[in-house]
């Protein structure tokens, strides 16, 4: 990476994730994620910005926020560092109640000294008036030091939840114990409980440990059915085992909560045993669904109390790895879970399917931020289809060197016993990538995503904008879309995470590894994206920054 000397500072940077198939694992991402740069300056007042780790930070509104965020929540106001991977969630008691979070990368400057300490965490950004300001939150991570994933989800009565990857180790650490956390607001997202390790990892991954759990990608979803098993939480992720510094598995586990997320049960097992799974290579059982890497499990709650969890799966093809899409539930609040079905058939995300970057992982032409097929699973409480099943993904129409990538739609009106021949959403001849979906009070799904259909400023290769789709009808066939960016993103005119040095461009390599969208009890529609129309000047080097950015649809 690109450096620039003007005084001392060394900050290094610790990306964690999950990529397509093409990646490989846990261990291959962290190795290939350790981003080593000199940021400087004469001295430690010119930084992106200090912060709290604990409280309320600052408030951003639609009155205060720049101009050219109009037509769009600029959440963060904390730091000119980048804020990224979002997620978005609406209270179902009150629709003026909006919470999202956020990877959030935060420096603490010693003025004298000009030293800066980078901390890399997640926070949340509340809006109680329906999205005209947004308060920033640090919430209290405990002793943990690093944090991912974020996801957020409100039970029936208003309480909300938090889950989270976390580590122990700063930035530039181990990264050791990565575990599962889960926290509690029950004021909205102003104010959070300690968090509970609701899984617990061990061994450090990143120095090839002899027995490890990395836990990654978590999920989560609340019972607000009308079930026995009422206000219940389940958490999902993959849960990858390594000996001797290579992945022997990686199987989607799962934990539930009964008393409010104050204890929690112990892991199980649920990705479960399929002749699906036979293509899954050496490792392990032919038939034992344990291959899946990040697996980004997506849990959801029907009124009746049955779960459902969808993943990805690992399928070996000659010499690369593609992804297939598999679903287990329970009927029983998770004591049992029924065998792996299908939901979707092998995906073009593996070796050669896609261009790749300069670390090797899958991306679109043109630009050099990480990609992935994996959207999530929704389902329909609306009384024209309720129980209806939708599931969205990113398929590679054109595999090879240069990629076209749409994104498409199925549906199981079974309980997922059949799925429909999955749709295009929008037919495009420009990239579209990291989906999301909800349905309304109507039984229409809507789909969020990255969509590259925007006009790029001179000489820049890499722009996107966030659009929102609408089915026309319940089935899903066909849909109408809506722009909700109001601002172009120049993802190849980064300010973060770049390497000018190998790749001859300030091109971003990360912008987060989803994107979310979110329906409130008034059937409105809340997108959350990276947004990356903001240049800034940080040390000494003027590029595009990375904000969290939301728009009622």
């Amino acid at each position: 990476m690109r450096r620039i000397f003007a005084s001392g500072i060394v900050v290094v940077v610790l990306i964690v994730g999950a990529t397509t198939a093409l990646a490989g694992s846990a261990k291959h991402r962290l190795d290939n994620d350790l981003i080593s740069f000199t940021e400087s300056a004469t001295s430690g007042t010119n930084g992106p910005g200090g912060g709290g780790i604990s409280g309320v930070a600052c408030v951003s509104s639609l009155s205060t926020q720049p101009t050219s965020f109009a037509g769009n929540a600029l959440l963060d106001c904390d730091s000119v560092g980048p804020h990224n991977e979002t997620t978005i969630a609406v209270n179902p008691t009150n629709a003026s109640n909006i919470v999202a979070a956020s990877h959030t990368y935060l420096y603490n400057l010693d003025k004298q000294s000009a030293s800066a300490l980078l901390r890399i965490f997640t926070e949340a950004y509340v809006s109680k008036d329906g999205g005209r300001s947004w308060t920033n939150v640090h919430p209290p991570h405990g002793s943990y030091r690093f944090l991912t994933d974020p996801a957020l989800a409100f039970d029936a009565d208003g309480h909300l939840y938090w889950s989270n990857v976390a580590s122990h180790d700063s930035v530039a650490g181990a990264f050791s114990d990565v575990s599962v956390i889960v926290e509690r607001s029950d004021d909205g997202g102003i104010t959070w409980t300690d968090p509970v390790t609701v899984a617990k990892g061990n061994g450090t991954v990143s120095n090839g440990g002899v027995n490890v759990l990395f836990n990654d990608k978590d999920w989560i979803a609340v019972d607000r059915g009308t079930s026995p098993y009422r206000g219940s939480i389940y958490v999902t992720w993959a849960r990858q085992q390594y000996r001797q510094g290579v992945q022997t598995e990686s199987p989607i586990y799962f934990v539930r909560s009964r008393d409010g997320g104050a204890t929690w049960t112990s892991g199980t097992e649920i990705s479960g045993s399929s002749p699906l799974c036979s293509g899954q290579g050496a490792n392990g059982p032919t038939t034992r669904c344990d291959q899946n890497d990040a697996g980004f499990s997506s849990p959801i709650v029907a009124p009746d109390g049955m779960i459902y969890v969808a993943f990805l799966n690992h399928q070996a093809q000659n010499t690369s790895l593609r992804d297939q899409v598999l679903l287990v539930r329970s009927s029983d609040g998770g004591d049992t879970w029924s065998a792996p079905r299908p939901i979707v058939g092998l995906i073009h995300d593996g070796a050669g399917d896609y261009p790749t970057n300069w670390r090797g992982d899958s991306t679109l032409t043109g630009c050099q931020f990480r990609i992935f097929a994996a959207g999530n699973l929704t389902m329909s409480t609306a009384k024209a289809n309720a129980g209806q099943l939708y599931y969205v993904y990113a398929e590679n129409l054109e595999p090879g060197a240069t990629a076209r990538t749409n994104i498409m739609a199925t549906t199981s009106g079974d309980g997922g016993a059949t799925w429909s021949v999955p749709a295009l959403v929008s037919s495009s001849a420009s990239d579209q990538i990291f989906p999301w979906a909800a349905v309304g009070p109507d039984g229409k799904v809507r789909v969020g995503y990255v969509d590259r259909a925007r006009t790029a400023p001179p000489e820049e290769k890499c722009v996107y904008g966030y659009t929102l789709a609408t089915a026309k009808d319940l089935a899903a066939t066909t849909f109408t879309t809506k722009r909700l960016d109001s601002g172009v993103s120049v993802a190849s005119d980064a300010r973060w995470f770049t390497n000018f040095s190998v790749t001859g461009t300030y091109q971003t390599r990360f912008i987060g590894d989803y994107t979310n969208i979110a329906i409130g009890p008034d059937g409105s529609v809340w997108g959350s994206w990276t947004d990356m129309r903001d240049a800034v000047s940080v040390f000494g080097r003027t590029g595009h920054t990375e904000h969290a950015v939301a728009a009622k649809g």
